[in-house]
């Protein structure tokens, strides 16, 4: 949500990177007087910048299940192995 009504914003909708489609910059107060080329330059420099966001990390109890999770299914193979080379 935006508070107020006397921002200057910058709207980049070209950023050149698959997972972002568009970037609102907020300019500060204090600049908002100053050249719109300037400032549209700045903010496509640092558009320009911006790499992929960063990779979620797992939680020690997420890695804990999936680890849990794993084991059971090797335990279900080998089950369903052996099972199968005492019927034949």
């Amino acid at each position: 949500m935006i508070k107020g009504v006397n921002r200057q914003i910058l709207e980049v909708t070209n950023t050149e990177n698959p997972y972002f489609e568009r970037i609102i910059f907020f300019v500060k107060p204090e600049y908002m007087n100053e050249d719109r080329a300037k400032l549209k330059k700045e903010a496509e420099i640092l558009a320009k910048t911006t790499d992929k966001p960063p990779k979620v990390r797992r939680t020690k109890k997420e890695i804990r299940y999936l680890a849990f999770q794993s084991a059971l299914c090797v335990g279900a193979g080998v089950a369903i192995t052996f099972l199968l080379n005492c019927i034949i």
